[in-house]
């Protein structure tokens, strides 16, 4: 329960300052995406795995994410979107 508060107050949190990066606005099903992976890699780092590839899989997916945000900021949707769909498939391969 406390989780999904949490996960609520961020996007709460993010999703002005979207808009505040200024430029032109993400479109809605890119927005969309983005909340779906931040979610699922929430997700993924309560999990806490213990092997070695999963964990590398993991940080492979952050880093793919953090890349999708600074697109996203700049205003680079397709980087953005590719770098979104990447992650989702790396999540996926975690089972998550």
């Amino acid at each position: 329960m406390m989780r999904a508060i949490l996960v609520i107050v961020m996007l709460s949190v993010a999703t002005p300052m979207l808009a505040l990066a200024g430029g032109p606005n993400p479109p809605p099903d890119l927005v969309q995406l983005e909340r779906e992976v931040s979610l699922k890699m929430a997700h993924a780092r309560d999990e806490g795995f213990i092997e070695d590839s999963k964990r590398k899989t993991l940080a492979d997916a952050q880093t793919l994410d953090t890349e999708g945000e600074k697109a996203l900021e700049a205003g680079q949707f397709e980087r953005a979107e590719d770098d979104f769909l990447k992650t989702k498939v790396l999540l996926h391969n975690l089972g998550i």
